[in-house]
């Protein structure tokens, strides 16, 4: 899992844009429990390639 969190406030979590999470969110969510740390994708109409 790549968490890229830039200084202008903005998430990538695998390539993918998460509007929905703030970085100290993530941060907090991903170091509690990685293991079960999942990010929802709004787009469920595509296929992963």
């Amino acid at each position: 899992m790549l968490i890229e969190i830039f200084t202008n406030g903005s998430v990538l979590i695998d390539g993918q844009d998460s509007e929905n999470y703030r970085a100290e969110e993530v941060l907090y969510d991903y170091l509690v429990n990685p293991a079960g740390f999942k990010v929802h994708n709004k787009k469920t109409g595509k296929k992963a390639a």
